[in-house]
């Protein structure tokens, strides 16, 4: 895979790109630190408070047993919220699709569920050290300080705020609108932080291939057999520009890599350390994303629509609706600059090449596959029709191409139409 070179000082892209902010690696959600961080707030809160002095006190005997009956009733509390939560990712996983993660991979469920339990924990905290702990002054040993029932009960009436939240966040998990929305919200932040720059420099396509340095090597993947999640792009821009270098990740974000399959192809003569920095910067996982997959929108929303086609459920106006999401996104991108795969570092010299989806790549996914489960429907027909017709309008000359194929094939095999009245209508279903 190596090119032409003048030395080390190969050619230069046109411009400096943007690097989009998905690009960039983001912190995980780390579940078991979100919950560690709200027990261990509750511990230190439940032994502190008791002996801060607020000028009154409160008889220790009742407000113990207070904090018990809060911790206790909490207890179930919890138990039913993480009930709850079990319901719902199953729903979505056997009506949706099981690649639909947004009830799991959502921040202020864990926080909700982390603040309930750190609630528990200050609970039977507070009440084991008054009951275990003696008082510092024998004279009060039946008394505490009056912080601890306004605190507790300031912290009950926040939890019961937030198991309204996480019930009203799982009631929408079930409404097809509301999950088709935020996989669609979803999706349009990771293209637009994928695909920074809003003016093509060229109508479509794939540019032409960058003149790189003599010389390449294969970096083979070392980890376990997953999915690529994440790329951080920075990090690989400052490795190879330290060993002058280019690199090419080769396997798509989303795609499967497996031990042992290369990963990515170094261009130049570049230090072998180049090859740990590059592999660190790749995260794989047992499952697909939405933190730099720009697909995986497509992919949920075509799956979606693809089980309502089915024989078994027979659906077609739950696969129109995600037809209507997926046009909202090829909308956002049918005159976006798709060329983010080629990304300089300073100075404008090509440092890192990502396999990233084309404009052809974007209308077959979303298209193909619900034309060929949906051929029997004729809503189906219509609204994929007026989608390409649509589009068509919206796009600039070279990348009608693709769009106007599958309109035409589409429009040849429709059926005949029945008394002058055409099965196809611009109009909407």
């Amino acid at each position: 895979m190596s090119g032409e070179s003048g030395g080390s000082a190969y050619q230069e892209a046109p411009a400096v790109r943007r690097i989009g902010r998905t690009l960039r690696r983001h912190r995980r959600l780390r579940v078991g630190l979100i919950q560690l961080a709200y027990v261990v707030a509750g511990v230190v809160l439940g032994l502190l408070l008791p002996r801060i002095p607020v000028g009154f006190t409160v008889p220790r005997s009742e407000t113990v047993q207070m904090l018990f009956a809060v911790g206790a009733g909490l207890l179930t509390f919890l138990g039913i919220a993480f009930s709850l939560a079990f319901l719902v990712v199953q729903f979505g996983s056997t009506t949706y699709t099981p690649r639909l993660n947004l009830f799991y991979t959502s921040s202020r469920i864990w926080h909700g569920f982390g603040y309930i339990t750190g609630v528990l924990v200050f609970s039977f905290a507070a009440a084991y050290g008054e009951t275990f702990v003696p008082a510092a002054d024998e004279t009060r040993a039946d008394e505490m300080s009056g912080l601890v029932p306004i605190v507790a009960i300031v912290l009950l009436m926040g939890a019961i705020v937030v198991y309204r939240n996480l019930q009203m966040r799982a009631f929408g998990s079930v409404e097809l609108g509301s999950v088709l929305a935020e996989v669609t919200e979803r999706g349009r932040r990771v293209l637009d932080g994928t695909y920074a720059d809003e003016s093509p420099r060229e109508a479509g396509g794939r540019p032409g291939r960058r003149t790189l340095p003599e010389g390449s090597r294969t970096i083979v993947w070392p980890g376990r057999s997953g999915i690529v999640q994440d790329v951080d792009v920075p990090r690989i821009i400052a490795a190879a520009r330290s060993a002058d270098a280019a690199v090419e990740i080769v396997v798509p974000t989303g795609e499967m890599v497996h031990h042992g399959a290369p990963v990515a192809v170094v261009h130049g003569v570049a230090d072998p350390s180049l090859d740990d920095a590059v592999v660190k910067a790749v995260r794989a996982g047992t499952s697909r994303t939405f933190e730099q997959d720009p697909t995986m929108a497509f992919r949920v929303l075509v799956d979606v629509a693809l089980r309502a086609l089915s024989p078994a459920i027979n659906d077609p106006t739950t696969a129109v609706q995600a037809l209507d999401c997926e046009e909202s996104l090829l909308r956002m991108l049918v005159c976006r600059d798709l060329d983010a795969g080629v990304i300089a570092g300073p100075g404008g010299t090509t440092r890192v090449m990502l396999t990233l989806p084309d404009w052809d790549d974007y209308v077959a996914l979303a298209v193909d596959e619900i034309v060929e489960a949906g051929t029997g429907h004729a809503r189906i027909r219509r609204r994929v029709e007026r989608l390409l017709r649509d589009l068509i309008a919206l796009a600039p000359e070279s990348r009608r191409a693709p769009l106007q194929v599958r309109l035409d094939d589409l429009l040849s095999a429709r059926p005949a139409p029945e008394h002058g009245v055409g099965l196809v209508s611009p109009g909407r279903s």
